[in-house]
């Protein structure tokens, strides 16, 4: 019986599109049919070309609905978020239900990791039109997408019993040369006054990404949510720190730390942690080390570290998780899929 393939849009051309593009000339059951772009400049551009490999033969085009009417089973969407970015914030969401009601599974970045944490007539439109188009959706990243929230669930599987997941991480930008991450979406480098502008709209989008995984995790180990707290630290900087994508003048925003705590029914607690610098001498007085740490509290104890290199592209690891999802979303039964619905995801490049 011949292998299936599958027919596949991406919605983005950035460094995640980018690395999507590669991902899925990679896999052979998978097959580029259309490349949706913002910038007018790439309109007409072969995708290879984009994304720096040899042409394969398929136009970019800022015509959306053009590309739509392209015969496709799956739309890999991985603009930048429109919750913390762009005119509109709800324009991810609005898209994606689009793009579900006419029959088109998809595969995201911008979130949707598990939407059940924004309550349930979110959770319910989602699954109204999966159920209306017949198709499916997953959400999926590095941290949350899988460092965050599939790291400790995997854990889990050896636990006789959970009281404690606990997620930090500890990192900082200065090697990170965008100038749009680093000061326009994380906010370092503002002052305080700046911050509190864009706070709402900023807190909202990461809040709601942290909460996400905290309600996976939740459901995975079997417990239920009561409520989420948060906290928040903002340091500025002693003096002017020059980093690769500006510089962060003193008195501005130089560190950033988070918290959220997930209360469960039966005592059990998820909590999410993030240390952010924009320079390694930023906020001294936090010592954890740069890195990540994931840690499930019971019995046994389990506590695995990552040192801050362990994968040295992340963006490339965001994009090709959801690529080698894309399958077994397109197999699965309508409705939206998390990683505790779906097979194991693992590259496949035969």
């Amino acid at each position: 019986m011949p292998k299936k393939i599958y027919k596949v849009i991406q919605w983005s051309s950035g460094n995640v599109g980018k690395a999507s593009i590669r991902g899925i000339r990679n896999r052979s059951d998978l097959d580029l049919v259309g490349l949706i772009v913002s910038d007018k400049n790439k309109n007409g551009l072969d995708a290879g070309t984009i994304a720096g490999i040899d042409p394969i033969g398929v136009e970019a085009s800022t015509d959306i609905e053009k590309v739509l009417s392209t015969e496709a089973d799956c739309v890999n969407y991985t603009p930048l978020a429109s919750l913390r970015l762009g005119e509109d914030p709800d324009l991810d969401k609005k898209n994606i239900i689009m793009l579900l009601k006419n029959g088109f599974n998809v595969v995201t970045t911008v979130g949707f990791l598990y939407p059940k944490a924004f309550g349930e007539d979110f959770a319910n439109e989602i699954e109204d039109a999966c159920i209306e188009g017949g198709v499916s959706l997953h959400g999926t990243g590095i941290a949350p997408g899988w460092l965050s929230d599939l790291m400790p669930l995997t854990m889990s599987g050896m636990s006789e019993e959970v009281n404690e997941v606990v997620v930090t991480e500890s990192s900082e930008f200065s090697y990170y040369p965008s100038e749009e991450i680093v000061f326009d979406t994380m906010l370092m480098g503002k002052s305080l006054d700046q911050y509190n502008q864009e706070a709402g709209r900023y807190e909202n989008w990461l809040g709601g990404l942290f909460r996400e995984a905290i309600y996976l995790i939740a459901d995975g180990i079997g417990s239920k949510i009561i409520n989420v707290d948060e906290s928040i630290d903002l340091i500025t900087a002693e003096q002017d720190y020059k980093i690769a994508a500006g510089v962060v003048e003193k008195g501005k925003i130089s560190g950033q730390r988070r918290k959220w705590i997930g209360n469960c029914e039966d005592g059990t607690k998820i909590i999410q942690e993030t240390i952010w610098r924009a320079h390694p001498d930023a906020a001294s007085e936090w010592e954890e080390p740069v890195g990540m740490c994931v840690e499930v509290k019971g019995k046994p104890n389990m506590k695995i570290d990552f040192s801050h290199d362990w994968n040295d592209d992340p963006l490339v690891s965001t994009a090709l998780h959801g690529i080698h999802a894309i399958p077994l979303v397109c197999e699965a039964s309508p409705g939206f899929k998390s990683f505790l619905d779906l097979p194991l995801i693992s590259s496949k490049f035969n």
